[in-house]
């Protein structure tokens, strides 16, 4: 009997052909799909990219064509064939109101009046073609992916620190008056000429905005304030030189910012520097109070008792009465006129306590009633900072008031930075002032911390500390230094606790208030912590005076990253050469150097957040 012929391996070959046909079917879903995971994922890094190259723009003016012209940039370098590219910012018309019509989720992030703080957020979308493979072949060649960043650049509150002691007139030209030689004796640049062409005098070259290089440091100023975004950013401008000034308070107007440094006294016009003050004053020992030239005791005042210094009053003639009149009314002697010479000093003033007699200030050689009218015309006595002395660099008073301005004015979320500027050393601190709270000077120290011990009133070093010129050794950035604090516990690691001076100096205030100011990591738990602030060290001119080098490395390294232990300017414990830039301290031969500075210093100081 013959079998009948079997259907198993007909059903078998369909089955096998069907699920084939369904497994092909899947791979090519899984290759397209993976075809468009990895287009997505490099469109979305692209986005990304550009969105925080579209936000660096704002560190200008946030500038819709600057913006999308970076992002281009950044889709064309990475590969990516992009479409659709749009990028938004909240307030595009710049009415501070939030726009309307933004897509939703970046609505919601948007501040919606000037009652909120502006954010410098943007938006950037981008759309890509992407193409099928397997689905190809069922009609469908391509689809379109759509992806969207918001980026945010914090926004800035900037402090401009400039010095503006006389010295920072050093580099003003005065060509002779005959102006036949100008390019010899100024160079090529005529802005850098002193006009009226005479004699030297920063008032002059003040009303003609031709003190440099102050004026170099003006310049290089409002071309970092150029670069802050207006209504965005906040910028102060505070200036030092016998005492800090504040010239114009954290705000967004950046206009006025820019205003207030071209109207600043670009250089305060000092009192005749020390070797004004009668020369046998100056050189005589314990005569000199370098903070105050009229207090010749050391208690800060200028009445000072003759009888109690040096056992004899005010010379007067001791044979001839007639002749004491002049003596006691001027309180000068001369021994050319026959006057006694108890001190060997030749002819001084006798410290009257009713006029200023420290200073030959008119020129002439003897001291008349004419000296005490300059000076009252040179100097207001309603000065709040009254002192006649040859010292104009009170650097721990710029890094305070600097620092206030950030405490008191920044902003939650923005970045926080202190740019700052000396030609010199610290050679005074703040004065005591019983009627600030916060001042940190006690009223025992009428001349601040410049001097000896309280029972030793004179100083021979004009108030410098050169305490870091042999310091090598080591890690210099913890240099040998004093405290002075109740809490000896809270005192910097490896300084010597005191309550005198010259121990406690001028140099260890300023750097005290630079780690109020930045300190953020201590090896001693104990040591009070300051702000998170970027700080810009900028020392002007090649000449070294005592400390300010490696006081200025110092702030610099504070301010990197809040650790005085790390520092940039040390290699392998070996200090990076005298004289050179490293980290954020700058060394500037001359004013040439401080655009480039500050130029590089504004390409720094944008930190950028992706959300």
């Amino acid at each position: 009997m013959k079998k009948p012929h079997s259907t198993t391996s007909g059903q078998a070959l369909v089955i096998f052909a069907v699920t084939l046909l369904v497994l092909l079917f899947f791979i090519g879903l899984a290759v397209d799909a993976g075809s468009l995971y990895i287009t997505y994922g490099s469109l979305k890094r692209a986005t990304d990219a550009a969105a925080l190259a579209a936000v660096n723009e704002f560190k200008r003016d946030p500038d819709l064509v600057s913006m999308e012209g970076a992002a281009s940039e950044v889709f064309n370098l990475m590969g990516i064939d992009y479409s659709n590219l749009e990028v938004l910012l909240c307030d595009m018309d710049r009415d501070n109101i939030r726009d309307t019509g933004l897509p939703p989720m970046f609505e919601l992030r948007c501040p919606i009046t000037p009652a909120e703080n502006a954010r410098k957020l943007v938006w950037v979308e981008a759309e890509q073609d992407a193409p099928l493979y397997f689905l190809s072949m069922m009609g469908f060649n391509n689809l379109t992916l759509r992806t969207n960043s918001i980026t945010e650049a914090a926004p800035l509150d900037v402090v401009i620190v400039l010095d503006t002691s006389e010295s920072m007139a050093s580099e003003t030209c005065v060509a002779p008056a005959s102006g036949s030689d100008h390019e010899t004796y100024c160079g090529s640049d005529p802005t850098k000429i002193y006009s009226p062409f005479s004699e030297f005098d920063p008032s002059v070259c003040n009303a003609a905005n031709r003190c440099y290089p102050m004026r170099d440091a003006k310049d290089a100023a409002k071309a970092l304030i150029d670069s802050l975004a207006p209504g965005y950013d906040q910028v102060a401008v505070v200036t030092y030189d016998r005492t800090d000034n504040l010239i114009f308070g954290l705000n967004t107007d950046l206009v006025a910012a820019k205003i207030a440094i071209d109207n600043l006294v670009v250089v305060h016009d000092d009192p005749p520097v020390v070797f004004n003050i009668w020369s046998d004053w100056y050189s005589h020992p314990g005569s000199y109070n370098p903070v105050n030239s009229e207090d010749l005791d050391g208690d800060g005042e200028d009445t000072d008792d003759f009888v109690d210094m040096y056992g004899v009053d005010c010379p007067f003639h001791p044979t001839n009465p007639a002749l004491d009149p002049p003596y006691l009314l001027n309180r000068w002697w001369s021994t050319a006129d026959g006057a006694p010479d108890p001190f060997g000093w030749g002819g001084v003033p006798c410290d009257r306590d009713d006029r200023f007699d420290s200073m030959d200030w008119n020129g002439d050689g003897i001291w008349t009633e004419a000296d005490h009218t300059h000076a009252v015309d040179h100097w207001p006595t309603t000065d709040p900072d009254f002192r006649f002395s040859g010292n104009s660099t009170c650097i721990g008073c710029g890094v305070r008031q600097g620092a206030n301005q950030l405490r008191g004015g920044g902003r939650f979320g923005s970045v926080w930075v202190m740019v700052f500027l000396t030609d010199g050393a610290a050679n005074l601190s703040d004065l005591p002032n019983p009627l600030d709270l916060n001042n940190p000077i006690p009223v025992e120290f009428v001349n601040g911390f410049c001097g000896g011990p309280l029972d030793e009133p004179f100083w021979t070093s004009s108030c410098f500390d050169n305490k870091f010129n042999d310091y090598i050794v080591d890690h210099p950035t913890l240099p040998p230094r004093y405290c002075f604090d109740d809490d000896t516990s809270e005192c910097p690691p490896d300084s010597t606790p005191t309550t005198l001076s010259p121990f406690y100096s001028v140099l260890d205030y300023a750097m005290d208030m630079v780690d109020e100011a930045a300190l953020t990591s201590s090896t001693n738990v104990n040591e009070p912590l300051g702000n998170e602030m970027a700080i810009y060290a900028i020392r002007l001119g090649s000449m070294t005076i005592g400390s300010a080098e490696y006081f200025m490395r110092y702030m610099a390294a504070v301010g990197d990253d809040g650790d005085r232990t790390t520092d940039p300017c040390y290699v392998s414990g070996v200090p990076v050469a005298a004289n050179t830039s490293c980290g954020q301290y700058y060394n500037a031969p001359s004013g040439l150097y401080l655009a480039p500075i500050f130029e590089d210093i504004a390409s720094r100081i944008y930190i950028k957040i992706t959300q």
